[in-house]
């Protein structure tokens, strides 16, 4: 039987022979009376800086502690943009599941959604949302996506009508845990937007 406890560490942490301080989460994991820890590092230092930076800073990391990163010789980046209002999938609102993908719990926890553009129609542009999609319980995907439609229903100057995709979290089926993978979020000029993290 396992019993999983994270902690969050509030102060950076530097590791040794580096000038480069990090955040890091650990969980122990209790199983067969064997206490077993992995770490959840937190680049920080990577926001705004271009990807092959944050890249050689993460290889950097992995090569002067490879005990903290469970004795890898690296991590598996994996660079994603995030969206922006000019992309082809602008008109989707993305809907944070909960780790068991059974309800939208939102980005927050507390099952509000956002769209983060103006929603343009031939007449206007105004903004849309945010919806409330829990409503004691979270609603389904397709529950929170009916009640986003609902109340945007004209179709924008492109000729779409706001859609929805379901987004589960780290940890979920869909989206496991991987402390050798790293993502890397990056904006359309390949800057660095949120602090990558192995998980």
């Amino acid at each position: 039987m396992k019993i999983s406890a994270t902690l969050a560490t509030a102060a950076a942490l530097t590791f040794p022979n580096s000038a480069v301080a990090l955040r890091r989460q650990e969980t122990r994991v209790l199983e067969d009376s064997r206490e077993l820890f992995t770490y959840v590092v937190v680049f920080d230092e990577c926001v705004g800086l271009h990807v092959d930076e944050c890249k050689q800073i993460i290889q950097d990391e992995v090569s002067l502690n490879p005990d903290i990163f469970e004795n890898r010789a690296s991590l598996n980046c994996e660079v994603e943009k995030v969206r922006e209002g000019q992309d082809s999938n602008y008109y989707l609102v993305g809907l944070r599941t909960n780790v068991d993908e059974t309800g939208v719990v939102g980005i927050l926890g507390d099952g509000m959604v956002f769209y983060p553009w103006d929603w343009c129609t031939a007449e206007d542009c105004f903004n849309v949302g945010p919806w409330d999609c829990d409503v004691g319980t979270p609603l389904t995907v397709d529950q929170c996506c009916t009640f986003i439609n609902a109340s945007v229903p004209d179709v924008d100057v492109n000729g779409n009508y706001l859609d929805c995709y379901a987004d589960p979290p780290v940890g979920s089926v869909s989206n496991p845990v991987d402390y050798g993978r790293v993502t890397i979020h990056v904006d359309g000029t390949g800057r660095v937007v949120h602090a990558p993290r192995n998980e």
